[in-house]
């Protein structure tokens, strides 16, 4: 049972957990240090999970142990997904307004389309979006729109939403991300798909990848390669495939790890749909993470096979999309 194999630990005896049974080194950050930074700077469970981008020994007396992981390595690991994530939080922000203006766009063009009928199908095909919104109906952002257009009712001390007289405009207002991606694809699949339509197989990779760096998920615990877990689609792989510092057998492995196959997608929906100058500002800042930040210290990687080519890779596609 986890409550009896992995018991709560102070943070020195999680520091000498590390030490004698993990085989990290405190070198480059002391055993003090350590303690200090697991109490006020970031907690053991985050901050270890990224010693699985790091090579163990297989045989001998260190048999599971780590191969020369300094804690500190971890630290910087941890720091660098923490800039990661911001700038890429952004760009699926950026994606998320694009495409609910592009589908606002389409709804307006569509003279058999009145932007009533496709909330209520929409609603009918997917109740639990209905659930969604009703749980929101508290939010001061969305509570006088919710009020306005949809009947909410408590029902076992759980509001639900019960009718709808609500525009696809107002909708867009009060839905999740993910019940958005819900109604672009429910929307397209039923009057039709335009040249530019960003298939499941990338938007939803994009919204996976937003909500990871909207809840302040790690991203980078686990840069290996998954060859037949992940399949990218054509479209993505043609995206990277135009990059030409990046080889068929690289582009391969490296779309086969999940984190760095969501952010080519992020890349390709933000070449696709956000307008030039706010696609620009953002690259730009990535541009600086990549060219910067990113490898400030490459000791910290130089034990990991995994980690220095992934950080290659995301190098080179900047590179190519900028």
């Amino acid at each position: 049972m986890n409550c009896t194999d992995k018991p709560k630990l102070t943070s020195a005896q999680l520091v000498e957990k590390m030490r004698d049974e993990k085989g990290i080194l405190f070198n480059e950050m002391d055993e003090i240090s350590a303690e200090s930074y697991l109490r006020e700077h970031n907690n053991y469970f985050r901050t270890a999970a990224y010693r699985e981008n790091y090579p163990k020994y297989q045989a001998g007396p260190n048999t599971g142990k780590y191969i020369r992981l300094e804690f500190s390595y971890l630290c910087e690991l941890s720091k660098l997904d923490m800039y990661l994530r911001s700038i890429l939080l952004q760009m699926c922000l950026d994606v998320e307004h694009a495409l609910k203006v592009s589908l606002l766009s389409d709804i307006e063009d569509n003279p058999l389309e009145d932007g009533y009928s496709i909330v209520g199908a929409f609603l009918e095909k997917n109740p639990s979006v209905r659930s969604s919104i009703s749980h929101t109906s508290g939010s001061s952002f969305t509570q006088k729109l919710i009020s306005k257009y949809l009947t909410t009712h408590a029902e076992s001390e759980i509001m639900k939403t019960e009718s709808c007289d609500c525009p696809v405009w107002v909708l867009l207002e009060c839905i999740t991300f993910g019940d958005f991606v819900r109604l672009y694809n429910f929307y397209y699949e039923r009057c039709g798909k335009p040249d530019k339509y960003l298939e499941k197989g990338i938007v939803n990779p994009v919204r996976t990848l937003r909500n990871a760096c909207g809840h302040n998920s790690c991203m980078l615990f686990d840069l290996r390669e998954r060859t037949g877990k992940t399949r990218p689609g054509a479209t993505v792989t043609q995206f990277i495939a135009g990059i030409t510092t990046i080889g068929k057998k690289e582009r391969g492995k490296k779309l086969s790890c999940r984190p760095l196959f969501e952010i080519c997608c992020l890349l390709y929906a933000e070449h696709t749909y956000v307008t030039a100058d706010v696609r620009e500002n953002q690259m730009k800042k990535l541009r600086s993470f990549v060219d910067g930040r990113l490898f400030k210290h490459p000791e910290a990687f130089q034990e990991s096979q995994v980690v220095s080519s992934a950080f290659t890779f995301l190098l080179k596609i900047v590179d190519g999309c900028c």
